[in-house]
């Protein structure tokens, strides 16, 4: 039992860089290695807290950076809890999410645990100081990619009507992914990026947790039509203990290839 909660410790302390090809009305494939193409880069579920604090997050960063994406899209939950950043500098956390570079920009959503102990404001204010662009029911053109974000399904408002902006490729953000179950018009989004689940955070074999908000889709691509997919990122941080057993923190890079607009 022992050795079981070291290694699962350990391993919210791990990485992994997962990258895929986004083609218009194809699935995804995964790609090895990294591209020259368009990129978008995906992280979520950061959780900073006790467990998580920010200097953790310069691993992040680095990575991000080292990458080059020209876009960065955070789906929710940045804090576990704002009981605790309350009291403590949330201005670090605003200083490491404003340290990630993007040619483009940087967006984001909030999650569930963004709302806990009334921190919906403080959340949306570290992002904004960090130069990330809050999307909360609504749609945008960013370099001729139409960028959605509903807000979270179980503490926001949602508006499930949000459609896309006429655009070549468009993206959804949601931070729960059995959320995509209340969109009416589902095929108009190419790409769905969800977290939330943390893949199970801790996976037993045969009975793996799927909690609420991820029942159906907890984690990996899930291609909901002839021409939409949905991917759901682990996450970063963690909620409750801070272990993980057979689930790897990840930053998902999408790669969209000259042509597939």
């Amino acid at each position: 039992m022992i050795m079981a909660i070291i290694y699962s410790r350990y391993q919210t302390y791990r990485l992994v860089e997962k990258h895929f090809q986004v083609e218009k009305n194809t699935q995804l494939k995964i790609k090895k290695g990294e591209s020259s193409a368009y990129t978008i880069a995906q992280i979520s579920d950061s959780h900073f807290s006790p467990f998580y604090q920010p200097e953790r997050f310069t691993k992040i960063v680095h990575k991000l950076n080292q990458s080059k994406p020209e876009i960065i899209l955070f789906t929710g939950d940045l804090i576990e809890n704002y009981n605790y950043w309350q009291t403590h500098d949330c201005e670090a956390i605003s200083r490491q999410l404003a340290a990630i570079q993007a040619s483009v920009g940087k967006f984001a959503i909030l999650g569930n645990h963004d709302y806990r102990s009334e921190g919906a404001v403080a959340v949306k204010k570290i992002l904004l100081d960090g130069g990330f662009t809050l999307l909360e029911n609504e749609s945008i053109l960013v370099d001729g990619i139409s960028l959605t974000g509903i807000d979270d399904g179980q503490e926001g408002t949602p508006d499930y009507t949000t459609q896309p902006l006429p655009a070549p490729f468009s993206i959804l953000m949601v931070h729960e992914p059995d959320q995509v179950k209340k969109i009416s018009d589902i095929s108009s989004f190419d790409l769905i990026l969800a977290g939330h689940s943390h893949g199970g955070q801790i996976r037993f074999p045969f009975f793996p947790y799927k909690n609420y908000g991820s029942k159906i889709y907890d984690k990996g691509i899930y291609p909901l039509s002839s021409t939409t997919n949905l991917v759901v990122n682990t996450g970063l941080g963690t909620t409750g203990p801070p272990l993980r057993f057979r689930v790897t923190p990840e930053i998902l890079y999408f790669h969209i290839e000259k042509g597939s607009e």
